[in-house]
């Protein structure tokens, strides 16, 4: 691809994972300053894939919710905080903890069964009285070393499970990552029929946005408003934010949207969702 011209002036990253290495917080706060990143919305999993993007040493410690909602409230003009909820390991009372510390959403990632399983639903629900986007993984999942214990199964993670969380809580904002991954026709079409679905284009330049064409975006992204539904998510390591950052301006230019479309994707489509505007 041709290298792009920056077009923004103010970004917000609406998917970015704490790692777990000395210093990732102050790495990560000179990148967003470099790029004019001006928030991004954090996640803490614990000891769920504790060792991802680790770039620099070792893994040291294992960032949780608890460390995430002491780092946004030091850092509110810089950080929001994805709640992480590891469906069939939870309470609904979770949500109403994760409310209380601080976090502006939620995060979903390998449920023990489909998103759309109805004993999911009383989290959904209280999503939707707090007002909480949620944040739901999509695609396939390969961790580096074995996690069996996490009994990954990845066609639970198929946008498709949202089709029926969208149609029973109408007012619960959800964001698809990475859009779909291998299922990007699903979740395309599920943000253009879905008043309340979004999705973010997330991962690194290598990924799966790598294998495809602009001719393609162009197929997939068809309609009027598409460029109102979806969201800039880096999902890799703070070295690499500027690398997937370019990748998706340019993809955007060359699809022929303008700077008022593609400022929608980087900043003002997050503060709608996350600053409550739309």
């Amino acid at each position: 691809m041709m290298m792009a011209m920056p077009v923004h002036n103010t970004v917000w990253d609406m998917h970015h994972h704490w790692v777990n290495e000395d210093g990732y917080i102050d790495r990560l706060l000179a990148t967003m300053d470099r790029l004019s990143i001006e928030k991004t919305g954090l996640i803490a999993m614990g000891n769920v894939f504790a060792d991802l993007f680790i770039r620099h040493g070792r893994q040291t410690g294992s960032a949780n919710n608890t460390d995430l909602s002491r780092l946004v409230k030091q850092h509110a003009d810089r950080f929001w905080g994805w709640g992480f909820i590891h469906l069939g390991h939870h309470e609904v009372e979770d949500v109403d903890r994760l409310a209380e510390m601080g976090m502006s959403g939620l995060k979903f990632h390998v449920p023990v069964k489909p998103y759309s399983d109805e004993s999911y639903f009383p989290v959904y629900e209280r999503a939707q009285a707090l007002q909480l986007p949620c944040l739901f993984h999509t695609g396939i999942v390969f961790p580096a070393k074995p996690e069996p214990e996490l009994r990954i199964r990845s066609e639970n993670y198929r946008p498709i499970h949202l089709e029926p969380i969208a149609h029973v809580f109408p007012g619960l904002k959800m964001i698809i990552a990475h859009m779909g991954v291998c299922w990007n026709d699903e979740a395309a079409t599920l943000c253009r029929m879905c008043s309340n679905i979004w999705a973010d284009m997330s991962g690194r330049v290598d990924g799966w946005r790598s294998s495809k064409s602009i001719e393609w975006f162009k197929q997939l992204l068809y309609w009027p408003e598409a460029h109102r539904k979806i969201l800039f998510g880096s999902d890799v390591h703070a070295d690499e934010i500027d690398k997937t950052l370019e990748h998706h301006i340019t993809i955007f230019q060359q699809m022929g949207w303008n700077e008022s479309q593609i400022k929608d994707i980087l900043h003002l489509n997050a503060v709608r969702l996350i600053g409550g505007e739309g």
